[in-house]
Protein backbone atom coordinates (compact mmCIF):
# COMPACT_ATOMS: atom_id res chain seq x y z
CA UNK A 1 0.00 0.00 0.00
CA UNK A 2 1.32 3.30 -1.05
CA UNK A 3 -1.34 5.04 1.40
CA UNK A 4 -2.32 5.42 4.92
CA UNK A 5 -5.97 4.10 5.90
CA UNK A 6 -8.54 6.72 6.88
CA UNK A 7 -7.00 7.85 10.30
CA UNK A 8 -10.88 7.80 11.63
CA UNK A 9 -10.97 4.08 10.62
CA UNK A 10 -7.34 3.58 12.65
CA UNK A 11 -8.87 5.35 15.36
CA UNK A 12 -12.25 3.73 15.94
CA UNK A 13 -9.87 0.30 15.19
CA UNK A 14 -7.61 1.44 18.60
CA UNK A 15 -10.80 2.66 20.61
CA UNK A 16 -12.21 -1.00 19.93
CA UNK A 17 -9.00 -2.98 20.31
CA UNK A 18 -8.18 -1.19 23.55
CA UNK A 19 -12.11 -2.30 24.91
CA UNK A 20 -13.34 -5.28 22.81
CA UNK A 21 -16.50 -3.57 22.76
CA UNK A 22 -17.94 -1.57 19.93
CA UNK A 23 -20.39 0.13 22.40
CA UNK A 24 -17.85 1.08 24.96
CA UNK A 25 -15.41 2.37 21.80
CA UNK A 26 -18.11 4.43 20.64
CA UNK A 27 -18.92 5.94 23.51
CA UNK A 28 -15.27 7.44 24.51
CA UNK A 29 -15.00 8.53 21.00
CA UNK A 30 -18.40 10.21 21.17
CA UNK A 31 -19.57 8.45 18.05
CA UNK A 32 -22.91 5.71 17.14
CA UNK A 33 -22.30 2.55 17.63
CA UNK A 34 -23.19 1.42 13.47
CA UNK A 35 -20.74 4.82 13.13
CA UNK A 36 -17.87 3.08 14.56
CA UNK A 37 -18.42 -0.09 13.20
CA UNK A 38 -18.57 1.44 9.26
CA UNK A 39 -14.96 3.05 10.18
CA UNK A 40 -13.98 -1.11 11.12
CA UNK A 41 -15.39 -2.26 7.82
CA UNK A 42 -13.53 0.67 5.78
CA UNK A 43 -10.40 -0.24 7.76
CA UNK A 44 -10.91 -4.28 7.22
CA UNK A 45 -11.89 -3.34 3.38
CA UNK A 46 -8.55 -1.02 2.92
CA UNK A 47 -6.46 -3.91 4.36
CA UNK A 48 -8.11 -6.83 2.75
CA UNK A 49 -7.66 -8.56 5.91
CA UNK A 50 -10.18 -9.46 8.79
CA UNK A 51 -9.39 -7.71 11.98
CA UNK A 52 -12.32 -9.20 14.58
CA UNK A 53 -13.57 -12.45 15.19
CA UNK A 54 -17.63 -11.71 15.85
CA UNK A 55 -19.15 -14.00 18.05
CA UNK A 56 -22.83 -12.87 18.94
CA UNK A 57 -22.09 -9.90 20.91
CA UNK A 58 -18.15 -10.45 21.61
CA UNK A 59 -15.18 -9.13 19.99
CA UNK A 60 -12.02 -11.05 19.65
CA UNK A 61 -9.18 -9.78 17.54
CA UNK A 62 -7.48 -12.18 14.87
CA UNK A 63 -4.39 -12.76 14.76
CA UNK A 64 -3.56 -10.11 11.90
CA UNK A 65 -5.52 -7.87 14.16
CA UNK A 66 -3.57 -8.85 17.39
CA UNK A 67 -0.23 -7.82 15.05
CA UNK A 68 -1.79 -4.39 13.85
CA UNK A 69 -2.72 -3.35 17.06
CA UNK A 70 0.36 -4.09 18.82
CA UNK A 71 1.98 -1.89 15.93
CA UNK A 72 -0.55 1.28 16.17
CA UNK A 73 -1.16 1.09 19.75
CA UNK A 74 2.23 2.76 20.65
CA UNK A 75 2.21 5.02 17.99
CA UNK A 76 -1.58 6.19 18.98
CA UNK A 77 -0.20 7.25 22.82
CA UNK A 78 2.65 9.51 20.99
CA UNK A 79 0.22 11.16 19.22
CA UNK A 80 -1.27 11.45 22.59
CA UNK A 81 1.88 12.35 25.13
CA UNK A 82 2.66 15.12 21.66
CA UNK A 83 -0.46 16.95 21.54
CA UNK A 84 -0.70 17.02 25.32
CA UNK A 85 2.52 18.22 25.85
CA UNK A 86 1.88 20.79 23.15
CA UNK A 87 -1.32 22.11 24.45
CA UNK A 88 0.67 22.35 27.71
CA UNK A 89 3.21 24.61 26.23
CA UNK A 90 1.16 26.54 24.05
CA UNK A 91 -1.87 27.31 26.14
CA UNK A 92 -2.24 31.21 26.69
CA UNK A 93 1.40 31.08 24.67
CA UNK A 94 3.13 30.70 28.73
CA UNK A 95 6.67 30.98 27.80
CA UNK A 96 8.47 28.71 30.16
CA UNK A 97 12.29 29.61 31.29
CA UNK A 98 14.24 28.53 33.61
CA UNK A 99 17.29 30.42 35.39
CA UNK A 100 19.44 29.81 38.61
CA UNK A 101 17.84 31.02 41.91
CA UNK A 102 20.17 33.93 42.63
CA UNK A 103 20.44 35.06 38.48
CA UNK A 104 16.76 34.89 38.67
CA UNK A 105 16.13 36.68 42.28
CA UNK A 106 18.90 39.71 42.12
CA UNK A 107 19.15 40.14 37.95
CA UNK A 108 16.14 38.94 36.19
CA UNK A 109 13.23 39.54 38.35
CA UNK A 110 13.73 43.37 38.81
CA UNK A 111 13.93 43.89 34.92
CA UNK A 112 10.93 41.66 34.33
CA UNK A 113 8.63 44.48 34.17
CA UNK A 114 10.18 45.86 31.20
CA UNK A 115 9.57 42.36 29.60
CA UNK A 116 5.93 42.29 30.45
CA UNK A 117 4.83 45.97 29.04
CA UNK A 118 6.38 44.80 25.61
CA UNK A 119 5.02 41.55 25.12
CA UNK A 120 1.30 41.84 26.98
CA UNK A 121 0.30 38.97 24.96
CA UNK A 122 2.94 36.57 26.39
CA UNK A 123 2.50 34.74 29.74
CA UNK A 124 5.40 34.05 31.87
CA UNK A 125 6.40 31.02 34.10
CA UNK A 126 9.95 30.94 35.52
CA UNK A 127 11.14 27.69 37.19
CA UNK A 128 14.32 28.89 39.58
CA UNK A 129 16.67 25.89 39.22
CA UNK A 130 20.55 25.05 37.65
CA UNK A 131 19.42 21.49 36.92
CA UNK A 132 19.83 20.85 33.17
CA UNK A 133 16.51 20.25 31.20
CA UNK A 134 15.16 17.69 29.22
CA UNK A 135 14.00 19.85 26.41
CA UNK A 136 12.17 16.48 24.67
CA UNK A 137 10.64 15.72 27.70
CA UNK A 138 9.60 18.73 29.29
CA UNK A 139 7.51 21.96 28.69
CA UNK A 140 10.45 24.21 29.23
CA UNK A 141 11.20 27.02 25.73
CA UNK A 142 14.55 28.26 27.27
CA UNK A 143 17.17 28.54 30.10
CA UNK A 144 19.63 30.23 31.67
CA UNK A 145 22.98 29.27 32.16
CA UNK A 146 25.82 29.75 34.01
CA UNK A 147 28.95 28.87 32.93
CA UNK A 148 31.22 28.71 30.06
CA UNK A 149 29.75 26.48 27.83
CA UNK A 150 28.85 25.16 25.03
CA UNK A 151 26.15 23.05 25.68
CA UNK A 152 25.43 20.27 23.07
CA UNK A 153 22.64 20.28 21.13
CA UNK A 154 21.74 23.50 22.17
CA UNK A 155 22.12 27.00 20.53
CA UNK A 156 23.25 29.73 23.49
CA UNK A 157 23.30 33.35 23.36
CA UNK A 158 26.01 34.89 25.88
CA UNK A 159 24.01 37.30 28.20
CA UNK A 160 26.44 38.83 31.09
CA UNK A 161 29.87 38.12 31.79
CA UNK A 162 31.23 37.14 35.37
CA UNK A 163 33.98 40.06 36.09
CA UNK A 164 34.68 39.25 39.86
CA UNK A 165 35.66 41.98 42.62
CA UNK A 166 35.69 42.41 46.14
CA UNK A 167 32.68 43.66 47.52
CA UNK A 168 32.34 44.58 51.04
CA UNK A 169 29.89 46.77 53.65
CA UNK A 170 31.34 50.67 53.55
CA UNK A 171 31.82 50.49 57.54
CA UNK A 172 34.46 47.63 56.65
CA UNK A 173 37.08 50.29 54.77
CA UNK A 174 37.17 52.26 58.08
CA UNK A 175 37.68 50.30 61.80
CA UNK A 176 40.51 48.09 63.59
CA UNK A 177 41.44 46.68 60.61
CA UNK A 178 40.81 48.93 57.01
CA UNK A 179 40.92 47.36 54.21
CA UNK A 180 43.43 49.34 52.37
CA UNK A 181 44.93 46.67 49.74
CA UNK A 182 44.23 42.78 49.35
CA UNK A 183 46.65 41.96 51.87
CA UNK A 184 44.82 43.23 54.53
CA UNK A 185 41.85 40.65 53.79
CA UNK A 186 44.06 38.12 56.20
CA UNK A 187 42.28 40.02 59.16
CA UNK A 188 38.57 39.37 57.54
CA UNK A 189 36.41 36.88 56.97
CA UNK A 190 35.89 35.93 53.38
CA UNK A 191 32.34 34.98 52.05
CA UNK A 192 31.67 32.49 49.25
CA UNK A 193 29.48 31.86 47.28
CA UNK A 194 29.54 27.60 46.31
CA UNK A 195 28.13 28.32 42.90
CA UNK A 196 30.82 30.21 41.44
CA UNK A 197 33.13 28.77 39.31
CA UNK A 198 35.81 31.00 40.02
CA UNK A 199 36.59 31.61 44.01
CA UNK A 200 38.67 33.53 46.06
CA UNK A 201 41.79 31.30 45.23
CA UNK A 202 41.91 32.52 41.40
CA UNK A 203 41.05 36.66 43.07
CA UNK A 204 43.84 36.41 45.12
CA UNK A 205 46.09 34.62 42.67
CA UNK A 206 45.97 37.35 40.42
CA UNK A 207 46.70 39.79 42.80
CA UNK A 208 49.31 38.43 44.02
CA UNK A 209 48.33 36.98 47.27
CA UNK A 210 48.54 33.37 46.42
CA UNK A 211 48.08 31.32 49.41
CA UNK A 212 46.43 34.20 51.58
CA UNK A 213 43.80 33.46 53.76
CA UNK A 214 41.38 34.94 55.41
CA UNK A 215 40.53 34.97 59.09
CA UNK A 216 37.80 32.64 58.79
CA UNK A 217 35.50 31.47 55.69
CA UNK A 218 31.37 31.78 55.41
CA UNK A 219 29.75 30.16 52.78
CA UNK A 220 26.52 29.81 51.13
CA UNK A 221 25.00 27.74 48.04
CA UNK A 222 23.63 30.77 46.35
CA UNK A 223 24.55 34.11 45.21
CA UNK A 224 22.31 36.11 46.82
CA UNK A 225 22.76 34.74 50.43
CA UNK A 226 26.08 36.04 50.43
CA UNK A 227 25.59 39.28 48.86
CA UNK A 228 23.04 39.70 52.14
CA UNK A 229 25.78 38.60 54.52
CA UNK A 230 28.20 41.66 52.55
CA UNK A 231 25.61 44.02 53.49
CA UNK A 232 25.43 43.26 56.81
CA UNK A 233 29.11 43.72 57.26
CA UNK A 234 29.26 39.79 57.64
CA UNK A 235 32.60 39.91 55.48
CA UNK A 236 34.14 40.64 52.36
CA UNK A 237 32.35 38.78 49.35
CA UNK A 238 33.77 37.88 45.62
CA UNK A 239 30.73 38.78 43.29
CA UNK A 240 30.28 39.55 39.82
CA UNK A 241 29.66 43.56 39.30
CA UNK A 242 25.89 42.87 37.41
CA UNK A 243 24.32 41.00 40.65
CA UNK A 244 25.63 42.97 42.85
CA UNK A 245 24.39 46.64 40.76
CA UNK A 246 21.46 47.34 43.46
CA UNK A 247 23.49 46.81 46.15
CA UNK A 248 26.38 49.32 44.74
CA UNK A 249 23.65 51.92 43.68
CA UNK A 250 22.20 52.12 47.33
CA UNK A 251 25.55 52.31 48.56
CA UNK A 252 25.04 49.33 50.72
CA UNK A 253 27.99 47.70 49.03
CA UNK A 254 31.25 48.88 47.61
CA UNK A 255 34.54 48.18 46.10
CA UNK A 256 37.77 48.07 48.73
CA UNK A 257 40.44 47.71 46.04
CA UNK A 258 38.35 49.93 43.15
CA UNK A 259 41.63 49.84 40.89
CA UNK A 260 41.88 45.92 40.77
CA UNK A 261 40.76 45.11 37.27
CA UNK A 262 38.12 42.00 37.79
CA UNK A 263 39.06 38.65 37.26
CA UNK A 264 36.79 37.17 34.27
CA UNK A 265 37.82 33.50 33.60
CA UNK A 266 35.33 33.01 30.63
CA UNK A 267 32.31 32.14 32.88
CA UNK A 268 29.07 33.70 31.87
CA UNK A 269 25.30 33.77 31.96
CA UNK A 270 23.95 32.06 28.70
CA UNK A 271 20.42 32.05 27.45
CA UNK A 272 20.35 28.29 26.04
CA UNK A 273 17.72 26.25 24.26
CA UNK A 274 17.10 23.90 21.18
CA UNK A 275 17.30 25.89 17.83
CA UNK A 276 13.83 24.51 16.68
CA UNK A 277 12.77 26.92 20.00
CA UNK A 278 14.38 29.96 18.54
CA UNK A 279 12.24 30.20 15.95
CA UNK A 280 9.05 30.28 18.14
CA UNK A 281 7.78 33.98 18.21
CA UNK A 282 7.56 33.91 22.42
CA UNK A 283 11.70 33.28 22.27
CA UNK A 284 12.62 35.27 19.74
CA UNK A 285 10.97 38.37 21.54
CA UNK A 286 13.12 36.75 24.89
CA UNK A 287 16.38 36.57 23.23
CA UNK A 288 15.97 40.26 21.91
CA UNK A 289 14.83 41.13 25.28
CA UNK A 290 17.41 39.85 27.07
CA UNK A 291 20.26 40.97 24.94
CA UNK A 292 18.94 44.39 25.39
CA UNK A 293 19.01 44.56 28.95
CA UNK A 294 22.73 42.83 28.98
CA UNK A 295 23.51 45.78 27.49
CA UNK A 296 22.54 47.97 30.11
CA UNK A 297 25.40 49.70 31.99
CA UNK A 298 26.14 48.50 35.48
CA UNK A 299 26.95 50.64 38.72
CA UNK A 300 30.82 51.28 38.54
Amino acid sequence: MDTLPPLTALRAFEAVAMRLSVKGAAEALSITPSALSHQLRVLEDTLGLKLFHRLNRRLLLTDAGQVYFSKIAPAFETLRTATAEIAERGRADTLVVTAPASFAEIWLLPRLPRFLDAHPEVDLRIEATSRPIDYAREAVDASIRYGTGPWPGLASHRLVSERLVALCAPDLLQGPRPLRSPADLAHHTLIHSDQRLTGWTSWLRAHGQAGLRGARNLRFSQSAHSLRAAVQGLGVVLENRVMAQDALAADALVEPFPELAPVDDGVAYHLVAPADRLTMPKVRALVAWLEEEAKRPVSP
